[in-house]
């Protein structure tokens, strides 16, 4: 039985309106809907998502088989979300249009991708490359980077304390501890100020959420079950991450592949927030200053975390948060997303210049983000003479205490 067999009611719910593509309802501050329809060469409606469910309906049926052609498709997507936002949706709270309670458009995607990884059809050149790296003992990331150095970049981390002497765990992910742990090193700082003992995770596995986004099961379920019982044999009750894909497979991920029971997780924003309310932040400068903010796809669409990172922000004295013509649930997607960076790296930065044009446009000074994928390729699309720089909140913070 196939995995999107699973998914036959979302499939034949998709009516074919096209909103998926096209939607603009300047209303509620909707202004397109797919960034790979507007980014892509060819106007073929397979590269958004009422072609690919007219694709997946030719699989069900038994008259589309999978194949290496039908993958190279598939994979063009990031897996924002923003289709299943539009989809049958008024965000009128009076109007309910029931027919999207059959429809998660992420989870028919990934169900379609399993299914073309265990047919042989996937996964791609580079996504093989990044799968590779993640099951090689000697590594255990997306980067392939030695697991040493993520160790030693956790390890050295100052200002959480020694691991298993805390409830509290801090899961810092690949992405941030192998290329951004200076912004770790911050973290550690705020988390040292405030008095609260996090302790760090240097033996964690890598979350598996690319692995789950390319569809490779095998990988994903095997670095969850390693992380699952290194939290319960330290008796971790709280994680805090300040990953938003992390974020989004640690909490919603996890529970729908292990029946153990698992820590409370929580993003590195709603942890800010806590700190700020509780007064265990002190911030030491006022100096005026413009800010916008990215929501990440993971972070919002995914998980519905819109007001904590804009609390945390609008808290700072001195600071004006501007929103982008797109934000919260309508927030225009980084590109970097779905394995699409690696895979597809000129669309995904393509993506990005268009949400960077929105963040100039607010005359910001600054674009801050809770996510290092989006940081990373947001920065990657930015000119060189661009009066607007990437940051992520965690160095937002640390810079204004």
């Amino acid at each position: 039985m196939s995995k999107l067999s699973e998914y036959w009611d979302a499939v034949y719910s998709c009516m074919g309106c096209g909103d998926c593509g096209y939607a603009i309802h300047s209303a509620i501050g909707k202004f397109k809907s797919c960034p790979i329809k507007e980014v892509h060469e060819s106007p073929f409606e397979v590269y958004f998502a009422r072609g690919k469910m007219r694709l997946a309906k030719g699989i069900l049926d038994g008259r589309l088989p999978l194949s290496k052609e039908l993958a190279e498709i598939i994979y063009q997507c990031t897996e924002c979300g923003a289709c299943h936002d539009t989809c049958h949706q008024t965000h009128n709270p009076n109007i309910n249009l029931f027919v999207t309670r059959w429809i998660d458009h992420v989870e028919v995607w990934e169900a379609l991708r399993q299914d073309l990884v265990k047919e042989g059809f996937a996964p791609l050149d580079q996504h093989a490359r990044i799968l590779k790296s993640m099951n090689d003992q000697s590594r255990l990331n997306p980067y392939e980077r030695e697991l040493s150095e993520k160790k030693e970049a956790i390890s050295n981390l100052s200002g959480f304390v020694a691991e298993g002497t805390s409830e509290i765990g801090f899961f810092a992910g690949c992405t941030q501890s192998l290329m951004y742990s200076e912004t770790l090193q911050k973290l550690g700082k705020i988390i040292e100020k405030s008095g609260i003992k996090v302790c760090k995770l240097p033996n964690e596995y890598c979350c598996g959420s690319i692995a789950l986004r390319i569809g490779d099961m095998e990988t994903a379920t095997h670095l969850m079950e390693q992380n699952i019982k290194y939290f319960q044999d330290l008796g971790i009750k709280r994680i805090i991450t300040a990953c938003a894909g992390c974020y989004r497979t640690l909490k919603k991920d996890y529970p729908k592949y292990s029946d153990k029971e698992l820590p409370e997780i929580i993003n590195i924003t709603e942890f800010l927030e806590e700190l700020i309310e509780n007064q265990k932040i002190q911030f030491n400068s006022s100096e005026p200053i413009s800010v916008t903010y990215h929501d990440p796809c993971h972070l919002g669409r995914h998980m519905e975390i819109y007001d904590p990172p804009r609390n945390v922000i609008k808290a700072v004295p001195g600071v004006s948060l501007i929103e982008m013509k797109r934000n919260r649930n309508n927030a225009w997607c980084c590109g970097a997303g779905g394995g699409l960076k690696s895979q597809f790296p000129e669309m995904a930065v393509d993506i990005a210049k268009d949400r960077i044009s929105e963040a100039i446009e607010t005359q910001s000074s600054l674009l801050v983000t809770s996510c290092p994928f989006c940081e990373r390729n947001l920065t990657d699309a930015i000119s060189q003479d661009a009066e607007i720089k990437v940051i992520d909140i965690i160095d937002f913070i640390y810079s204004r205490i």
